[in-house]
């Protein structure tokens, strides 16, 4: 598999060649709002060198809104339309390489017989992902402490190195190659480049909980869960934007004349996510429900598919509106769980 550079003000082309075989997508600006994925039309200018805060790619593959199925009643007959999306070849670009890890946590979920999602597949399963690795690494990322981030390239097709006024496309699998097709080959120089931006991106922010597996630190009973819980507001933020994060509710809706199922965002912060029919709710108060996060992502994932459900794209550390931040908890509960005041 060969390497290849795609000078910057080659992008136009390079785009056009690739829409000629396959749907595109990439994180197109918004305004006042986190870039998003979306499938590109001729002369879109997307964004790939990875340099802004953007909605996370789960979105494109498991939409925040969904209807699975319509049913309608016609002289008396019930027909049922089934709203799978066409399974269409896709390449999807500009995606941190975090977030592409999280897409492997979301096919543990959504693909792994024998509970295999078909609407989650037909866009997941033919579908190529192309990494990014910005030139300056976001001050929230701590991937290298959660994981050995050189076991995440084979999980991709390529990655895109942004070495200024030109990307190195480093390609990592055999379907990558047809992505590179008349691309330049890269010099010494380049990959000089390339190994030092992929050096800089594995030592970025490396936490005392590195090299910890914390799936066997994390305990039920501490107390670092009481006093996350006494300043979380249950917003949900830190789900919805998570990259990796796969709860989802299901209701029925009348729609006209017809019945519309629909899946829609879910998140265990939420105090109605555990609600049960008769009324019993076995995490009516936040502190389980702020335990369940953190569990959730550092050890249950481990347990159940053998990956770490957070990949430390820092969406949680940037966003969160009474600045929880995931890093400090995780370094408290390998130092020791040292008591911190409430109202810090």
């Amino acid at each position: 598999m060969a390497d290849k550079i795609l000078a910057k003000d080659k992008i136009p082309e390079f785009l056009q060649r690739l829409m000629s075989k396959f749907t595109v997508v990439a994180p197109m600006e918004r305004k006042d709002a986190p870039a998003e994925f979306k499938e590109l039309s001729p002369g879109d200018k997307p964004i790939l060198d990875g340099s802004r805060m953007m909605m996370p790619p789960k979105d494109y593959l498991l939409p925040r809104y969904e209807v699975l199925l319509r049913v309608r009643q016609t002289g008396g007959e019930t027909k049922i339309e089934s709203m799978i999306p066409e399974d269409k070849p896709r390449v999807m670009l500009g995606v941190w390489l975090p977030d592409a890890q999280a897409i492997q946590v979301l096919d543990r979920v959504f693909l792994e017989e024998p509970f295999k999602d078909p609407y989650y597949a037909a866009r997941r399963e033919n579908t190529m992902i192309v990494a990014v690795i910005p030139a300056e690494m976001r001050w929230s990322w701590f991937c290298g402490s959660t994981d050995d981030v050189e076991t995440w390239k084979p999980n991709v097709d390529a990655i895109m190195y942004d070495l200024g006024d030109r990307f190195y496309v480093e390609v990592t699998s055999e379907r990558g190659e047809s992505i590179v097709e008349g691309l330049a080959d890269p010099t010494e120089e380049d990959i000089a480049a390339k190994n030092g931006l992929w050096e800089r991106f594995k030592t970025h922010n490396i936490l005392p909980f590195a090299d910890e597996k914390l799936y066997n630190r994390l305990e039920w009973d501490n107390s670092v869960w009481e006093e996350i819980a006494a300043k979380c507001v249950a917003c949900g933020m830190c789900s919805y934007m998570c990259p990796s994060c796969s709860c989802f509710d299901i209701q029925d809706e009348v729609c006209g004349t017809c019945v519309e199922r629909y899946r829609c965002r879910d998140t265990c912060q939420f105090e109605d996510f555990t609600l049960m029919g008769a009324g019993h709710n076995p995490r009516s108060e936040q502190l389980p429900r702020s335990r369940q996060r953190l569990m959730h992502k550092f050890k249950y994932q481990h347990e159940q598919f053998g990956v770490v459900g957070c990949t430390g794209c820092g969406r949680c550390v940037e966003l969160c509106p009474v600045n929880v931040d995931i890093r400090e908890v995780l370094c408290r509960v390998c130092a020791g769980n040292q008591p911190e005041p409430v109202s810090k």
